[in-house]
């Protein structure tokens, strides 16, 4: 048996490590394929540029957010995000468009091509509620060719939420990112003889 004097500096030690084990780290997932061919349609030569997307700042940290309830947040004790979430919206949701328009459409940003049209999305939601992924989106094309030409949209959807746990977060939020996609892909626009619509 090991005397008092050596067992406590190990059990401190024991305590440090504990206390210092790191944050389950998690990424958001690449989005799930489309269910349909890309959309074909009289812009289907239209190339986007994907702004970066806008979130609400209270979602945009390394906490994950695995609940909510009226104004009170519920964040995951022992997760974080990856990156920030903004940066893997972003991410995932480029990635999206790329599988339903095509990756030659979709061009990243400092490329030499200029596009002909950018696409520009802030994000009211993206929350879990109530076992549902909200996201609740504004959204524009705005024409390169023709300054102040746009077209322009808000979509709100709901994506099942398998659990209240940051993987399961993870996994609703690019499964809602892929739906948004489906409607984006829809609504690519950038005409000629464009004006200003609004829907």
């Amino acid at each position: 048996m090991k005397p008092a004097c050596c067992i406590a500096p190990l059990l401190a030690l024991a305590l440090v490590a504990c206390a210092s084990t790191p944050p389950v780290v998690v990424a958001l997932p690449a989005p799930p394929a489309p269910a349909v061919a890309g959309h074909l349609d009289a812009n289907a030569r239209t190339t986007l540029t994907l702004r970066g997307v806008t979130l609400p700042g209270y979602l945009d940290s390394p906490g994950v957010v695995i609940g909510r309830q009226a104004n009170t947040l519920v964040v995951a004790e022992e997760a974080e995000w990856a990156e920030r979430l903004r940066d893997g919206a972003t991410r995932v949701l480029r990635d999206a468009l790329s599988q339903r328009l095509g990756a030659s459409r979709i061009l990243l940003r400092g490329e030499h091509r200029v596009p002909d049209a950018e696409l520009i999305v802030e994000f009211l939601k993206l929350d879990p509620v109530d076992g549902a992924l909200q996201l609740d989106a504004r959204w524009s094309f705005v024409c390169i060719a023709r300054k102040g030409a746009a077209h322009a949209g808000r979509t709100q959807l709901q994506t099942p939420l398998e659990a209240a746990t940051a993987t399961a977060v993870a996994t609703a939020t690019a499964n809602a990112l892929a739906k948004f996609a489906d409607v984006l892909a829809a609504e690519t626009w950038c005409h000629a003889d464009a004006g200003t619509t609004a829907q």
